[in-house]
């Protein structure tokens, strides 16, 4: 596509991008990202306690407004966003993000994870996006909590080098459901069957009362050692396993007439 943000409705629109924390102990987040952020929005940046994630929060989500305004042809700061309440409770804490100005028919979701993040763009429908920089975690303990049965029975077959990729694997594709149905979490994972041995993009099954019940999820993912690998969120000398990516990743649309999705790298961010 000659123009990145020309967004037809055949198109789902992947934004990866990095928040450079490699210069040494980041201070406080750039006044030009501050100043196009909610109030809402800086509020809640500024409830982190480590400079890093009030950083990244406030680039994460400037980077977002960047973007959309080239969409919606706005001023940045002038965009305001919204949700659409929970499919499930009705609450509005959780549902799908959605924007409320300009009026608009595209939609999006946004997903940070240390210094990465990745933003999904679409049309008329509901869309989510999940990225996860990998981190030291004990995949058994964890998989007993989020994973199904089959799916952990997959991850024990793994060699331990392979299982770590594995289990991301099945969390961002969980995820990109979840947050495309807008109802959290809890008590959802075990339930979400997402197929880790099967390579994407997968159809999988998820009732959604205010949405469709099949979903087609496709995975993006960074080759290993990528940039952006100085995530101070990451435990003190721990290094992934070899060949573990920097970061995967996984967006998720209704499976009828399921758009293709174009992978973009924002501006500024370091080769994926």
């Amino acid at each position: 596509m000659a123009d990145s943000t020309a967004l037809t409705g055949a198109e789902v629109h992947a934004w990866h991008g990095y928040v450079d924390l490699s210069n040494g102990p980041p201070g406080e987040p750039q006044g030009s990202d501050l100043e196009i952020l909610s109030a809402s929005e800086r509020d809640r940046c500024g409830r982190f306690i480590r400079p890093a994630d009030r950083v990244c929060f406030a680039a994460m989500h400037a980077a977002q407004r960047r973007l959309l305004a080239r969409y919606l042809e706005v001023d940045p700061a002038e965009i305001r966003f919204g949700r659409v309440p929970c499919c499930e409770c009705g609450n509005l804490e959780h549902g799908p993000p959605r924007i409320d100005w300009p009026p608009t028919d595209i939609t999006c979701n946004l997903s940070g994870s240390g210094d990465h993040w990745l933003l999904a763009v679409t049309r008329e429908r509901r869309v989510g996006a999940d990225i996860e920089v990998p981190r030291d975690i004990d995949t058994g303990q964890m998989a007993s909590a989020c994973l199904t049965t089959a799916e952990q029975r997959i991850l024990r077959s793994q060699q331990e080098a392979a299982r770590l990729p594995v289990f991301y694997r099945c969390w961002t594709r969980k995820e990109a459901v979840l947050k495309a149905c807008g109802i959290g979490l809890p008590g959802s994972m075990r339930e979400l069957e997402v197929a880790p041995g099967r390579d994407g993009p997968i159809e999988v099954r998820h009732r959604c009362k205010a949405g469709p019940d099949a979903w087609v999820v496709e995975d993006l993912v960074a080759g290993p050692g990528s940039a952006g690998t100085k995530d101070p969120a990451r435990a003190p000398g721990w290094h992934a396993p070899p060949g573990t990516p920097a970061w995967l990743g996984a967006v998720a649309q209704p499976a009828e007439d399921a758009k293709r999705v174009w992978f973009r790298e924002a501006a500024g961010a370091g080769p994926a």
